[in-house]
């Protein structure tokens, strides 16, 4: 590939320090025009590691620098809007991790600058670039394992983030923190929208999220508007390492992404050779990774073949949607429509 888009990372923190990686090193699609944090001498040190890229101490110095065409936003999401808004302003695209916005309100704005400036808005839900998530959304697409009919999904992290970032002003809590993903999962793999949710949350491990308004663990039931159901399962920590797992269980079959010891995805029915197929996977990389990567350049083909993105800002609005009314139902305890 001979062109490459001119990407700038904003945030030096660990998913910053991820996507700026990534970018340097495995996004052919891309190069890494500089790094910004407020936190200068953390985009000194990432700089330094990936050769040496230009280090700034603010966006607006980032946006002024030669080359740059797009940014990739990875600062805490309180602070998401005013980053969207400048990028923007100065005419660059946007992908930008989950969430959007920790509001409704302030993810309409964030996409309304983004329609109005004329550029392009991608919200960062990496596990639709996974490829055994791309395949499990493939074989259900197709038909052949019959109607989606019950989703499944769960999240439990490693450990516990800090209390000031677990604080739903700054990171969404639970809900939006972790929940979005699985939420915006329930759509597409099911390809349906969620009309009601049922939450439950507690604080048994770690009582000090309680403090801020978090919890370490919750479960959120779902009502599709096709009359289907689903569940998704959120913990924050666990005593064995990190755990992703989705299921669709469909009238004539059934996908499976998780862990198993040599794959992270499988499925039944439709052309599955016996009960059961499997796919393999690469225990060298690790997981997700390959899904950033594929993620970013994905975002700079779209700049490349001036095509709109493939996961807009509209994709976070409704997974966020489902969020907020999930802390809500859980809040008061009771049923409540998305």
């Amino acid at each position: 590939m001979t062109q490459r888009v001119g990407i700038g990372v904003v945030g030096a923190g660990r998913m910053g320090s991820i996507h700026a990686r990534l970018i340097a090193r495995t996004v052919p699609e891309a190069h890494l025009v500089g790094i910004a944090d407020v936190n200068l001498p953390a985009a000194q040190r990432l700089a330094g590691e990936l050769g040496g890229p230009p280090a700034f101490g603010s966006l607006d110095e980032l946006l002024a620098a030669p080359g740059l065409q797009a940014v990739l936003i990875a600062t805490s999401s309180n602070r998401h809007l005013e980053a969207i808004r400048a990028a923007a302003a100065a005419g660059r695209d946007i992908l930008c991790e989950k969430p959007i916005a920790l509001t409704m309100e302030d993810t309409v704005a964030a996409i309304a600058a983004a329609d109005a400036a004329g550029v392009r808005l991608q919200v960062g839900f990496m596990r639709r670039w996974d490829p055994d998530y791309a395949r499990a959304r493939t074989r259900l697409a197709s038909g052949a394992l019959g109607r989606p009919m019950l989703f499944k999904s769960l999240q439990f992290d490693a450990e516990p983030p800090l209390p000031a970032f677990a604080d739903p002003e700054v990171s969404g809590g639970i809900m939006v923190d972790m929940g979005i993903h699985e939420f915006d999962l329930a759509r597409w793999l099911m390809d349906d929208e969620v009309v009601e949710v049922h939450a439950f949350g507690s604080s048994v491990a770690h009582p000090g999220l309680a403090k801020v308004g978090d919890v370490d663990s919750a479960v959120v039931n779902l009502r599709f508007a096709g009359g289907t159901i689903g569940t998704v399962e959120l913990a924050r920590n666990t005593t064995y390492g990190e755990d992703v797992r989705t299921e669709v269980l469909a009238t004539a079959g059934s996908v499976w992404v998780g862990h198993l010891p040599v794959s992270h995805g499988a499925w039944s029915g439709g052309d599955a050779a016996g009960a059961m197929a499997a796919d393999g996977a690469d225990p060298s990389v690790p997981r997700f990774e390959a899904a950033y990567a594929a993620q970013t350049g994905g975002f700079a083909r779209a700049i490349l073949e001036d095509r709109p993105v493939d996961v807009p800002g509209s994709a976070g609005a409704a997974a966020l949607a489902i969020a907020l009314a999930a802390g809500r139902s859980m809040r008061e305890g009771r049923p409540v429509a998305v």
